[in-house]
């Protein structure tokens, strides 16, 4: 007997997979954690308090807008989509694949970088970042000493990253595929027809 629902695990595959795989920095990063791996529901840290004096909102936009880092991670997201689309089954259409991509164009990412920042980046590092920054400028901030300062906590926050990053995917996947759920039963439905005997991975 072939599951009805057995379509939605593939989108949940497909969701962590791209979270941490597609778009670590780290090239030999680990497999991505499961929801039961101190995470909430939606696979997001339970908690992550921020510090006493932590880098205040227009100060972590500030970084962001001259490091680049949301901007490079949001491209390296999108493009782990194409690079994984084995994962999906093969009657997803096409158009749903294109409102994925559409959908992490559009997603907020500044509130994961806020969370995260603000439980390990204090206010007086963050200030010396920006104040390095723009004395050195953008191409001579890398191996200055505010560059290894920021690095301590930024590794240490790796593991909550990727657990953001699993939680945002899926938020994204989750969302596209209520719009297209019944487009999907039914290319799923055809693709029984014509091909007899095949069954879901």
């Amino acid at each position: 007997m072939v599951r009805s629902a057995s379509y939605f695990p593939a989108v949940f595959a497909l969701a962590a997979y791209l979270s941490v795989a597609g778009i670590s920095q780290n090239a030999q990063a680990a497999p991505a954690p499961g929801l039961s791996q101190q995470t909430g529901s939606s696979g997001a840290p339970d908690s992550l308090p921020p510090l006493s004096d932590p880098a205040t909102v227009g100060e972590i936009r500030e970084f962001l807008r001259l490091s680049g880092d949301m901007d490079s991670l949001r491209i390296r997201w999108i493009a782990s989509l194409d690079k994984n689309r084995a994962l999906g089954a093969p009657y997803w259409p096409e158009s749903f694949w294109t409102a994925i991509k559409d959908e992490m164009r559009n997603t907020d990412l500044l509130p994961m970088y806020i969370t995260l920042f603000q439980h390990d980046v204090s206010r007086d590092l963050m200030q010396e970042v920006l104040e390095t920054y723009h004395r050195l400028g953008v191409d001579h901030f890398q191996g200055s000493p505010a560059c290894f300062k920021l690095g301590d906590p930024k590794l240490g926050l790796a593991a909550d990253m990727d657990k953001l990053k699993l939680a945002k995917t899926q938020e994204v996947v989750n969302k596209v595929y209520a719009v297209y759920k019944p487009q999907i039963k039914a290319a799923r439905l055809k693709y029984q027809a014509d091909h007899p005997g095949w069954v879901d991975k």
